[in-house]
Parts: C-alpha cells; structure tokens; sequence
C-alpha cells in the first residue's frame, strides 16, 4: 500500500567528527495506489483493463460493501469495480467483478470481467471469465472469452441484436 522512497545521504562527513543523526524532516504520507492496483482487490491474472470511455469515471464498490434490496438496479455510465456484495441488477458501461466481489442478479455491459462470483446472467458485447471466476447463469454475448480454471453453469448464445446486451444507462 505504501512505498519507501530513497533519498542519498547528502550530509558531508567530517572524519574528525562523530556524527549523529540528523532529525529528518517530516514527511506526508502519499496518498495510496489506486485499490485495484495495489490491495488485491482483482487478481493479477490477464483481465481486460477497465475503459469505458476517454472521460468514464470508474467506481469502486469496495470488499466491505453489501448492497441488497427489492429490484435494486445499479447504472454507471462510466467503470465499476465490484470488490464487495451486491444483490441486484447491475448496468454500465464496463462491469468487473473483482475477485472478492459477488453478484446475484444481472449484470449488462459492454464489456464484463468476472474474477469472482455471479448467480445471475451476463449480458455484453464482450464477456471475460478470469481463471478465479464462479458463474452460475446464462451468458449472451457478441464476444466470449473463457480462462482455463473458470467454473461456469449455463449456457451461452450470440445476441441476436445489440439491444439484448445494450445496458440500460438512463
């Protein structure tokens, strides 16, 4: 999470002097990498990055978040990181379940990357099931990639048309 930074010694010494240390400065913290970097909130195994857009902001739902309720739809237009619990339907641009992260319901995006955990379908233009993924639901999509150790129950089958895996953004 946090980084030591070396600085060279640019005290001149004095041999004929003992030296003592010199109080350094104090210094601020940097702030942390971002939590999909640095935390093991996705795995390191090859994923697609998350882009939605030039401009797309990415949210992260963090490993100590559940979210539930009674048809509970979560829309981003931009990126979501999912590294804790929801119980819903989620749309956005670019959805990734992180490793830590669980889904029950739907989720529908352009591009879908699943680390952890969905009981529900995946519908998207392209879907990616990391070696770590657990998927029980059905699948459409125009692209499927799956890592070999990816558990999946379902079945799968090319959308007939964009509107099947177009995500309701509004």
């Amino acid at each position: 999470m946090f980084s030591r930074v070396s600085m060279p010694d640019t005290r001149v010494s004095d041999p004929t002097r003992p030296t003592s240390p010199t109080p350094m400065p104090a210094m601020k913290a940097a702030p942390p990498p971002f939590a999909a970097q640095g935390n093991n909130v996705v795995s390191h195994a090859p994923v697609q990055p998350l882009r939605a857009g030039p401009d797309a902001p990415t949210s992260v739902l963090g490993q100590d978040i559940t979210i539930s309720g009674q048809q509970l739809v979560l829309k981003t237009k931009g990126s979501l990181l999912i590294a804790g619990h929801i119980q819903g339907d989620v749309h956005g641009e670019s959805v990734t379940v992180g490793d830590t992260g669980s889904v029950e319901g739907t989720i529908t995006a352009r591009q879908i990357t699943v680390l952890g955990e969905v009981r529900g379908a995946l519908k998207g233009s392209s879907v990616h099931l990391n070696a770590t993924s657990r998927v029980d639901g059905d699948i459409v999509k125009q692209t499927l990639a799956i890592a070999e150790g990816a558990q999946f129950d379902g079945s799968v089958r090319r959308a007939k048309d964009m509107s099947e895996v177009t995500p309701d953004l509004g």
